[in-house]
C-alpha cells in the first residue's frame, strides 16, 4: 500500500510539472491603425494573421466564429453579440479615436462651411455631431464614400475643410503642400469628446475573441495583449522602434501611408492597447451612441 501510494504522488508530481500545451490562434484585423497594434505579434510569427481592407470581411467572420481573435470596430462587434448573431467576447482595445478637421489656411472661414467627411451614419458622423457644439465653427456635412476621398477633395481644392483620420490626416497635409496648398488642423475631435463626456478618448478597434476558449487558451492570449501593451509603451518612449518595424514588414502589408508617417503621427494615432474591463465607462460611453450596451459577460476580465 506504501509503494502504491508513492507511485500515486510521483505521478501527481509529475503530472504537475507538465506545461500547459502552446496554443496558436487564427487572427482576422483591417489594415490600418489596427494592424499597427498587431506588429509585435507579426513579429513572433507563431500565429497565423490576416490583415485585410474594410469590414465587410470582418462583419462576416464575425459570424461565422471561424477566427480565434478578431480586431473589430467596437460598435460592430458589440451590435452583433447583443444581437446573438457573433459567439465572441470583449477583450482589450487597440486603438482609440483618432479624426480631425482640416482646412486650407488660404480659404477664411465662413458660416456652414462645406465640410467633405466620409462615415456617414458611422462612427466618424456619429462623433461628429456628438462634439459638433464644442467646435467654434459650424459646417455643412458633405459626405462621401472613403477617407481618401476626402483627401482627394482637399488636394484638388474642390473643398477647403475636410473630416480625417490619422494617419491619412498627415498624408493629405503632406501631399497638398505638394500642390502648394496649406492645409493645418483646425479641430481634434478628441479634445471635443474629452470637453463633451470627461472622457480622454472613445474606443474604436477593439479585441474579440471566441466564447468557447478555455481558460488556458485566454491566458496564453492575454500574455499576447500584454505584449501588445508591452510594444505600444516601447514605441511611447522611441518613436523610432515602430518606424524600423514598419519598414521591415512593409507598409503595404499593414495598410498605413509609410513607416515615416506613422512615426510622426503615433502620439495622434492613438494606438493604446487597454483591457475592455478596465475601460468600462468609456466603452459605455460610446456605445450609447448606438443604443448599444454590452453585458459584463460578454467582457473577457482583465
Amino acid at each position: 500500500m506504501k509503494k502504491l501510494l508513492i507511485i500515486l504522488m510521483l505521478a501527481l508530481s509529475m503530472s504537475a510539472c507538465t506545461p500547459a500545451k502552446k496554443y496558436t490562434f487564427t487572427w482576422l484585423s483591417p489594415k490600418g491603425a489596427p494592424s499597427v497594434s498587431l506588429i509585435p505579434i507579426l513579429k513572433a510569427d507563431v500565429d497565423g494573421v490576416e490583415l485585410v481592407d474594410g469590414t465587410d470581411v470582418i462583419s462576416a467572420a464575425l459570424i461565422q466564429g471561424d477566427k480565434d481573435v478578431i480586431i473589430a470596430p467596437i460598435n460592430l462587434g458589440s451590435k452583433l453579440i447583443q444581437a446573438g448573431d457573433a459567439n465572441y467576447k470583449l477583450l482589450a482595445i487597440v486603438t482609440w479615436g483618432n479624426l480631425y478637421i482640416v482646412k486650407d489656411e488660404a480659404v477664411p472661414f465662413t458660416d456652414s462651411m462645406d465640410l467633405a467627411m466620409f462615415g456617414s451614419k458611422a462612427v466618424p458622423e456619429l462623433v461628429l455631431n456628438h462634439v459638433s457644439d464644442q467646435l467654434d465653427f459650424t459646417f455643412t456635412k458633405v459626405p462621401f464614400n472613403a477617407v481618401a476621398d476626402v483627401k482627394g477633395q482637399l488636394v484638388s481644392k474642390a473643398y477647403a475643410l475636410g473630416l480625417l483620420a490619422e494617419p491619412l490626416a498627415t498624408a493629405t497635409i503632406a501631399a497638398a503642400k505638394v500642390q502648394g496648398i496649406t492645409l493645418s488642423i483646425v479641430a481634434d475631435l478628441q479634445a471635443a469628446w474629452k470637453t463633451k463626456t470627461g472622457f480622454d478618448n472613445y474606443p474604436q478597434a477593439a479585441i474579440f475573441v471566441r466564447d468557447d476558449l478555455s481558460s488556458t487558451q485566454l491566458k496564453q492570449l492575454k500574455d499576447r495583449v500584454n505584449s501588445m501593451i508591452d510594444y505600444v509603451t516601447s514605441v511611447n518612449t522611441d518613436k523610432s522602434v515602430v518606424e524600423t518595424d514598419i519598414t521591415s514588414l512593409t507598409p503595404e502589408v499593414l495598410g498605413v501611408p509609410s513607416a515615416a508617417i506613422v512615426k510622426a503621427t503615433w502620439d495622434r494615432l492613438n494606438v493604446d492597447v487597454q483591457y475592455a474591463s478596465d475601460k468600462k465607462a468609456e466603452i459605455d460611453a460610446f456605445l450609447a451612441l448606438f443604443s448599444l450596451s454590452l453585458d459584463a459577460s460578454k467582457v473577457v476580465n482583465k
